[in-house]
């Protein structure tokens, strides 16, 4: 293991010095190397350590045979539409267990192959749903490489050996890569507990449901947080480049959208962010109007920026043993190093069945980047997950340390699989929420796949002061740590609230697109209590709203008075009046200062917006990419609300919306259209 390590920083560092543009390539190249070793030494070690090379021998060209004899049983499977994958596992002697002797048949213990077909039958809908029988539960390193799966066809299975009974087991045959990609499938897996405390592992993603049209005659107050997360465009990129299917309640088309820069103008005058608003006509359905809502955060010089005082909590579980999780994580940590100065100090707090400090507050001179750099270096994974414990722990160090009129941030690095301690999801957002009044913000960094827990991972940072990023590359490392993370890190204005009124006379019915969990009631725009996003220096936050014009009041709908109930008056359309305006909308903002509290009054501006008539042609760059992308998202999510947008629709906006694309963030975006289609 400690061989594998160096070699995988050592490959990292190399392709970090050589900036790459494009990760995808070496970091298949770099999982293709790993899995050759490991393919060896699964099947090498234990052998080597029992009864020598020549057994050792006899067991590798048995797999060798038995991966052929997988392909056939594969084909003809009777499943129905699943098929059973990798039924090979070897014949265990007694007293089995880690280590244990292995002989080189290859034959499945008795009941494993009855067991598969039996709960296939019964759950047909699962992927990987098959529960280890307790008989088979402390099973060697071997016996569990040749465990059976059970996928739909045409899905691609892969098993991710870190939840397997034994830590260090080994995936040992061709038919069955190492990784762990569950797209909405479970594995469940049973170190001998009963069938109701199964742990689940796979991606899991909250439920989305899209925001519908609504009339401003009925509902003339559409109100929501701003939202600086950007994880979700990083995850689906990272699934559409691997060639996989992305579920789509992984697509939250807002983080797609902010997830770009947009070239709004710096604010003039008291408010720490500036208000722009373009509209032009609807590329998915001409008919309509498309407005475009941004916000641009001021400018801070970073050699001014305030002291920083951050903790970063680190997840080193044994589910974070992968090259795409903590190393990737150390290496992108090891970047952010580079941009503080002896004023910041850096803290480390790990987690891993129970918490612990890594390395005390040390501020970042000289003698203290050595003393950083030993300690990520140090680094390792193993054991369950504490992250209440970790998170508790991160917060109370931050809150020793804190520096008054600095930066004081928790930085959770994760793959989000919390499985012991405080586990359940309104838990952690209860105490993260409890956290945040404190003054510490929160920045969540998402690292892997096959157990991301992105749903409990973004339900945290909207509650608790904080933002949201998934990182899949070094080069995407370095995006968050030096360009989002850096501005995101100083805060300008908390609890940011839009609330934008519709003229009826000239909307007819609206939609927010995007935001459907960020979603506030009316009320709460007034409501110094309600806690909503917050902008860093320089960050842009960007809305669309897709209209249907026309005049609202005319086309409220009669309603007969009832025969059977008393009718209570309604106001009639034409018993209402409407206020003659040119203006279409107008869009109100609520904002604290960073150092307010629940407690103070927001401050409040709006601007009043005309449309211009605009056709999408004839509109912005930003316009036009920021309407490609969100029509990119709702072809990702099968939305009925796409109209007669398409992905050579989405590709021609990108095309005419890229600009000058300095960091070449919008032309990949170009590049993932095509690989999505």
């Amino acid at each position: 293991m400690k061989k594998e390590n160096q070699m995988i920083d050592a490959l990292l560092k190399e392709h970090a010095r050589n900036k790459c543009a494009d990760d995808s390539d070496f970091l298949k190249s770099l999982e293709g190397r790993l899995d050759a070793e490991e393919n060896i030494l699964s099947v090498i070690e234990p052998s080597v350590k029992r009864r020598g090379y020549g057994i050792a021998a006899g067991v590798a060209a048995t797999l060798v045979v038995g991966a052929i004899g997988v392909d056939h049983f594969t084909r003809d499977a009777g499943f129905g539409e699943q098929i059973a994958m990798n039924e090979i596992p070897p014949t265990i002697s007694e007293g089995s267990g880690e280590g244990a002797s292995v002989t080189p048949e290859h034959t499945a213990p008795t009941g494993v192959k009855e067991e598969i077909r039996k709960q296939a039958n019964q759950k047909p809908k699962l992927l990987a749903n098959v529960v280890v029988p307790d008989k088979f539960a402390s099973a060697s390193p071997i016996q569990t490489r040749g465990m059976a799966l059970i996928r739909p066809e045409g899905v691609s299975a892969t098993l991710d050996t870190q939840h397997l009974p034994s830590m260090n087991s080994k995936i040992g045959t061709g038919a069955m890569p190492r990784g762990g990609e569950y797209t909405d499938y479970h594995f469940y897996r049973n170190l001998g507990r009963s069938p109701k405390d199964q742990s689940v592992i796979g991606d899991r993603y909250g439920a989305l449901t899209d925001n519908a049209f609504k009339s401003p005659w009925k509902d003339p107050l559409s109100t929501f947080s701003v939202d600086v997360d950007t994880a979700s465009y990083t995850n689906v990129r990272r699934m559409l480049q691997s060639g996989k299917v992305v579920p789509k309640d992984a697509v939250r088309i807002e983080e797609m959208i902010n997830y770009f820069a947009y070239d709004y103008p710096q604010p003039e005058g008291k408010h720490p962010f500036s208000v722009n608003v373009e509209t032009a006509s609807c590329p998915w359905n001409e008919k309509h109007r498309l407005v475009k809502v941004g916000l641009k955060g001021k400018d801070i010089i970073r050699e001014k920026r305030p002291a920083t005082n951050l903790v970063f909590l680190l997840d080193v579980s044994g589910s974070m043993n992968r090259q795409d999780k903590l190393p990737l994580l150390v290496d992108s940590m090891k970047i952010l190093l580079k941009e503080l100065n002896a004023d910041d100090s850096v803290s480390i707090v790990v987690y891993a069945g129970a918490e612990g400090v890594a390395l005390p507050p040390t501020y970042v001179n000289d003698e203290g980047r050595k003393a950083i750099l030993k300690s990520l270096e140090s680094m390792h994974s193993g054991g369950s997950t504490n992250g209440g414990a970790g998170i508790t722990l991160a917060y109370k160090m931050a809150k020793k340390h804190f520096v008054n009129g600095g930066v004081n941030r928790v930085i959770l690095g994760t793959d989000g699989d919390f499985n012991v301690g405080v586990t359940g999801d309104e838990s952690l957002v209860n105490m993260v929420e409890r956290e945040a009044k404190s003054g510490v913000f929160l920045s969540v960094l998402g690292f892997g796949q096959g157990n991301l827990n992105d749903s409990m991972l973004e339900k945290i940072t909207n509650k608790g002061n904080g933002n949201y990023f998934y990182i899949d590359s070094l080069r995407e490392g370095r995006k968050v740590f030096l360009d989002d993370m850096m501005g995101n890190m100083v805060t300008i204005a908390k609890d940011v609230k839009i609330q934008i009124e519709f003229n009826p006379s000239k909307v007819s019915s609206y939609r927010l697109i995007g935001y459907a969990n960020r979603m506030l009631k009316k009320e709460d725009f007034k409501n110094k209590l309600i806690d909503a996003g917050e902008i860093g220096a320089g960050h842009t936050v960007t809305a669309l709203y897709e209209i249907v014009p026309g005049n609202a009041a005319e086309a409220a709908p009669e309603v007969d008075e009832l025969k059977y109930q008393e009718n209570k008056p309604q106001p009639k359309p034409v018993g209402r009046k409407v206020v003659d305006s040119p203006e279409m909308m107008t869009v109100k903002l609520a904002y604290k200062q960073p150092e307010a509290t629940k407690e103070t009054e927001s401050t409040y501006f709006s601007k009043a917006v005309v449309d211009g008539k605009k056709t999408w042609q004839q509109a912005s760059e930003d316009f036009k990419f920021s309407s490609g992308v969100a029509l990119f998202g709702m072809l990702q999510r099968q939305s009925e609300y796409a109209g007669q947008g398409d992905y050579a629709l989405v590709r021609k906006l990108a095309e005419q919306g890229r600009g000058e694309d300095e960091k070449g963030h919008r032309t990949e975006f170009s590049d993932i259209v095509r690989k999505a289609k």
